[in-house]
């Protein structure tokens, strides 16, 4: 067995949105399986495929930037349209690529994610940020606090006619929801979803797109 080290890079999107980190991890598991690609197993009595998931995002939150890193047997030259063959949904596959052996981990492939936000213009004012401000995240001890600026980095605003789009980056270690700029930008001072989209575009490692960096290494 070669055990070839595949990252497939998928997006999430629709009512499946609302899934736990878990059952995302869970439905793109059984889309792999169903696509038939020859995918390495452990060893023992309960064989699990060789697979792991790039950090978890806030539920709610589409995404185009759920990366898989897993060990196939063999290579393939048509990973995309296997997977999507079989694929349910708003779960696709956008992208796959073949790396050295020496890539062990998913945290290699990132350290952040950019994210961009779709505001209504009239209820949210990009220039009311506040890298001062302070912005909270729950954790399984309680809460915990950032400056704004700590955890909305590279922020970015484009005004269009309607809407305000506006783009940031975010430390994995330090991921706080959306609701938190929301309540920094909005009129209100409320973090209310109302006409509002979130979608992470992709993940990053030192500054720079991980797409960016896996296709500087190859691709299928």
């Amino acid at each position: 067995m070669n055990n070839n080290k595949l990252v497939v890079r998928f997006c999430c999107g629709g009512f499946l949105r609302f899934l736990s980190h878990q059952e995302s991890a869970t439905a793109i598991e059984r889309t792999i399986k169903r696509s038939g690609l020859p995918v390495a197993y452990t060893q023992g009595f309960h064989p699990r495929i060789k697979i792991s998931f790039s950090p978890a995002l806030p539920t709610g939150v589409m995404s185009l930037a759920n990366y898989v890193l897993l060990e196939t047997d063999k290579l393939s030259q048509n990973v995309v349209n296997l997977l999507n063959s079989v694929s349910n949904f708003t779960i696709r596959a956008l992208k796959a690529w073949y790396l050295p052996r020496d890539y062990a981990k998913i945290d290699d492939l990132l350290d952040s994610y950019r994210t961009a936000i779709i505001l209504p213009k009239g209820s949210y004012y990009p220039e009311r940020f506040d890298a001062s401000a302070i912005v909270t995240k729950k954790t399984k001890s309680g809460y915990k606090k950032y400056n704004a600026g700590e955890v909305f980095m590279d922020l970015s605003v484009t005004s269009l006619r309607t809407v305000h789009v506006v783009k940031y980056s975010q430390p994995i270690e330090s991921m706080v929801t959306a609701e938190e700029i929301l309540k920094i930008l909005s009129k209100e001072g409320t973090a209310s979803y109302e006409g509002v989209i979130v979608f992470v575009e992709d993940g990053m490692v030192n500054g720079r797109s991980t797409s960016d960096i896996l296709d500087e290494i190859g691709g299928i």
